[in-house]
């Protein structure tokens, strides 16, 4: 299937045939290391991702990513969500991470996998945690951020490259979005270089807000095809500010973020 020329349609409620058939590639493609991405120093993690976890289970050597949106609860993708899993927190490094039990797995009531939608998951501590946690950006907010040529954060402990081990050090990118769009319940992307590869699946798309806040809009789900050899390619991210009665609804300590101050102000 080409892609068609017109690319995404743009934060519309109704997207053009051409563009459905073109997101059809994404809603096809495989479950999620950040390629082409840095290591923050410890300080730079300390103070910009200090929230950033890696989900790891007895059962089996894959990892995921995730984000701390309480003292008690992990945001994730829902194909992340399991049983007898463990988060490590804390450190930019696997190896220096300190450990906490789940106590709890909630996937989305409407999650599927075929076709992959509602790819939202939070896991539930055993304790809380004291580490700081990352805003979560409300729909009005998404709404005046994701535009196409916007530039965009991505992390995680995935491999960076085809064939290579998942890294010990968390890894960061900065991206720009050439093309972006909303189709179901995902934010779709386009980039010419960098993005999520294996153990990536639940990590977070970040941008800066107008108060110059980091806010999570997204949460890595699928890709189309593999972008740690490609370099570069449309992903799928779960659209977090569209599915936030989810997150009301099982996350008691959680503070939501208020809407821009300028929303809904007429203009001069």
């Amino acid at each position: 299937m080409k892609h068609p020329k017109s690319g995404l349609c743009v934060l519309k409620k109704h997207c053009s045939q051409a563009a459905l058939a073109w997101i059809g590639l994404l809603l096809a493609g495989r479950c999620l290391a950040i390629a082409h991405g840095t290591q923050p120093t410890e300080a730079e993690f300390a103070a910009g991702m200090p929230w950033a976890v890696v989900i790891v289970s007895a059962s089996g050597p894959g990892i995921c990513t995730g984000s701390l949106i309480s003292s008690t609860f992990v945001l994730t993708a829902a194909h992340c969500a399991g049983s007898g899993q463990t988060v490590l927190y804390g450190s930019r490094s696997r190896e220096g991470a300190r450990r906490v039990a789940v106590r709890e797995s909630i996937r989305h009531p409407k999650f599927s996998r075929d076709p992959i939608t509602h790819d939202l998951g939070l896991l539930r501590l055993v304790h809380p945690v004291r580490v700081p946690t990352v805003p979560v950006a409300g729909r009005a907010e998404a709404w005046s951020l994701l535009r196409p040529g916007a530039e965009a954060m991505i992390l995680g402990w995935g491999k960076t490259s085809d064939g290579v081990d998942r890294p010990d050090i968390v890894l960061q990118a900065r991206i720009r979005l050439t093309e972006v769009g909303i189709v179901g319940t995902h934010i779709a992307i386009r980039t010419l270089r960098g993005g999520a590869c294996g153990g990536d699946s639940g990590g977070p798309l970040l941008m800066k807000a107008t108060d110059g806040q980091m806010v999570l809009l997204g949460v890595a789900s699928i890709t189309d095809g593999n972008l740690c050899a490609a370099g570069g390619g449309l992903a799928g991210y779960t659209n977090v500010p569209a599915l936030l009665d989810f997150i009301r609804a099982n996350v008691p300590d959680w503070t939501e973020r208020p809407p821009p101050l300028d929303f809904g102000q007429t203009a001069h």
